[in-house]
């Protein structure tokens, strides 16, 4: 039975406290071992500043849009090419919001998983979001066209990422168990399709809304007019998890 995703959103906010929490602690500690004996960071740090790139905008900012979306879904980049650059002038930038990104490639698009890895893989550099406007604005020259991996290899050059640490974050599936939990979280909150909107746990937009939409939204949650989350349902600022104990 699907959950309501307004009771499932701070479960999206103790995710960004908690990267790659789908691997036991065990698994963390040993892949973490693995690479900090190898001369790099720990993949609990990546994906620790993955996690942190991806969040956008003040994180004073009193309103908080948690958007689940697919790197090759059409709609996702049709609201990234309107209502998102509209909601960037308007109110993250100005700092009255901030966004945070939840991966949620569907099946049934063959590059998402890739397009993910390249866009948290440019996180753990603290260049996700630039990431993330190249891989919407060149939707239609990689979707559906086979391996993208040499085409977002050179947007990482382009980026000016450090090409042996992205090549190696990509090889090495670094930032898999961080797509596995998003995507996780997204299916445990009953969410179906993409893209889909949580504002501040108190209204969900579904789909390439238009700005008004979103502007309707926010403005209501600022005015103190959202609907509070159903009786019982989690508050959205939840105390983070205890760190796991390591061996």
């Amino acid at each position: 039975m699907n959950r309501n995703p307004i009771r499932s959103a701070a479960l999206f906010l103790a995710l960004l406290a908690a990267p790659g929490c789908a691997q036991s602690p065990a698994k963390q500690a040993e892949a973490g071992a693995a690479a900090t004996a190898a001369g790099g960071a720990s993949i609990d740090s990546l994906q620790a500043r993955a996690s942190r790139s991806r969040v956008k905008g003040s994180e004073q900012a009193p309103v908080t849009i948690i958007e689940v979306s697919d790197f090759q879904c059409p709609y996702c980049r049709q609201f990234t090419e309107q209502a998102y650059k509209q909601l960037d002038s308007a109110y993250i930038r100005p700092g009255k919001a901030k966004m945070v990104f939840i991966s949620y490639p569907i099946p049934q698009h063959a590059e998402a998983w890739a397009a993910t890895e390249a866009a948290y893989c440019a996180g753990a550099q603290d260049k996700f979001w630039p990431m993330h406007d190249r891989l919407f604005a060149t939707q239609r020259e990689w979707s559906g066209k086979g391996d993208p991996a040499a085409l977002f290899a050179r947007f990482a050059t382009e980026l000016r990422l450090d090409a042996a640490a992205y090549r190696t974050c990509v090889e090495r599936d670094q930032m898999a168990s961080m797509i596995v939990n998003d995507v996780m979280q997204a299916s445990g909150a009953g969410i179906t399709g993409t893209p889909t909107f949580i504002i501040n746990g108190q209204r969900v937009v579904s789909g390439a809304a238009p700005f008004e939409e979103f502007r309707t939204s926010i403005e209501d949650v600022l005015a103190g007019r959202g609907a509070q989350p159903p009786a019982g349902a989690p508050q959205q600022q939840p105390a983070p998890p205890p760190p796991a104990p390591r061996p």
